[in-house]
């Protein structure tokens, strides 16, 4: 009788992934940071996307601004990333950041975020565009509501 309920344990460890359904974000039940009375009424969110590319490497985090932490944080500088990758400042490294950053979102249950405002977005900046592309593929929505 043991055996068998390792076997199914074995089995479902693999086949279950905890995507954290019950998100105060996601139902709208979360307290979100407010500002100054007399500011023009802007969105807010608890979890926002930031990258800072430096001279040498790019960094990517998620950024909580309720508890004013961070969550999650990648870099090119990263070993695991360095030895991958033959510049860690282009787009191969954008791209690849992009796929680290998602599976360790889908990991600790962040299905969505906000785009900070270092995140460009458009046609003229195209690294970045590789990264927000490599993002949404693997599962990680980017979201302004």
């Amino acid at each position: 009788m043991q055996r068998v309920f390792r076997e199914n344990k074995r089995f479902l460890n693999t086949l279950v992934r905890n995507r954290n359904p019950v998100n105060n974000n996601a139902i709208g039940q979360a307290r979100k940071p407010g500002g100054y009375y007399l500011e023009n009424t802007k969105e807010l969110y608890e979890n926002t996307l930031q990258i800072e590319p430096r001279a040498n490497h790019v960094v990517a985090r998620i950024h909580n601004q309720e508890r004013n932490i961070t969550v999650l944080k990648v870099s090119t500088k990263d070993w695991a990333l360095q030895k991958n990758l033959y510049r860690l400042n282009d787009r191969a490294a954008f791209s690849l950041l992009g796929k680290i950053l998602a599976y360790r979102c889908s990991q600790a249950g962040i299905s969505y975020l906000a785009p900070g405002s270092s995140l460009k977005i458009g046609e003229e900046f195209p690294k970045h565009s590789v990264f927000i592309k490599a993002l949404t593929e693997n599962g990680v929505s980017l979201t302004k509501s």
